[in-house]
């Protein structure tokens, strides 16, 4: 078993902005939607790929909003710092988010720290 499944390492609820983008942006109501996640822990790095159909639909417009991506690369950088790599596109009509942490990385710098 790896050591570091043991540690403590991982922030909490880190990933949970990520699906829940793809809860509110996808169209689940359309017969050929889906959500996708899924999660590897591989030679010390965490993987988190979130998928998900675009909807077709407008999206409601708020005055202030789209903070939530903000705040979680805030967070990313600073509990993570260079450990991390996010990112987001979109494949025709699939978007996509991937985050990738590489946990033996952060550990070591909290060592050395």
């Amino acid at each position: 078993m790896d050591a570091l499944y043991n540690e403590k390492i991982m922030a909490p609820l880190i990933s949970i902005d990520l699906i829940e983008n793809a809860f509110k942006h996808a169209d689940l109501q359309s017969p050929d939607a889906f959500i996708t996640v899924m999660i590897e822990f591989k030679d010390g790095t965490f993987t988190l790929t979130v998928s998900n159909k675009i909807s077709g639909k407008a999206a409601f417009h708020k005055e202030h909003g789209g903070i939530g991506t903000v705040t979680l690369e805030q967070r990313l950088r600073i509990i993570y710092g260079s450990a991390f790599r996010l990112e987001r596109y979109s494949e025709e009509d699939i978007y996509v988010a991937k985050l990738k942490i590489d946990l033996l990385e952060h550990k070591n710098k909290m060592l050395t720290a």
